[in-house]
């Protein structure tokens, strides 16, 4: 009994495949015997022309993107880390200003994209650094570093 019913599917399955290219292709020529209407212009591009002309492109500055690595990112105290930062303008104005804060209380305004914070208080910290382009956008990083208790000899 099973073996009629796959015999019977697949017959099925052939007659289907060989009666369905005709029946596509004659709806689709139906289709095309058939009239297009056309659609009317919205009002306001009937009377004021059309939306390229009514919009003009306004490019928007792209983002600024600054990443930030603390190395070591943690050990024992005093750990001095290294604050290691890249950044990137899509738009190529430059960055102009910095801001650190090593989340211990400690900022600066330094600008150098590498940058060493000795930590001398066990705990865990978030470090950031604000970036400013000449034009005003900025960006921001952080990153965690954890202080442990110092050594004993």
């Amino acid at each position: 009994m099973a073996d009629a019913r796959l015999a019977i599917a697949a017959a099925l399955a052939v007659l289907l495949a060989a009666a369905a290219p005709p029946a596509l292709a004659r709806a689709q020529s139906q289709l095309d015997q058939q009239p297009q209407e056309q659609m009317p212009a919205p009002a306001a591009t009937q009377a004021s022309g059309s939306m390229a002309e009514r919009y003009k492109r306004i490019d928007l500055p792209q983002p600024p993107v600054i990443t930030m690595t603390a190395v070591p990112g943690y050990g024992p105290a005093p750990l001095t880390v290294g604050f290691f930062v890249n950044t990137v303008d899509p738009d190529g104005k430059g960055f102009v200003s910095y801001v650190w804060n090593f989340g211990d209380g400690q900022v600066s305004m330094d600008p150098p994209l590498t940058f060493f914070h000795t930590y001398n208080t066990p705990g865990t910290y978030v470090a950031t650094v604000n970036a400013t382009t000449a034009d005003g956008r900025t960006a921001t990083s952080y990153v965690g570093v954890t202080v442990l208790p110092a050594l004993a000899n």
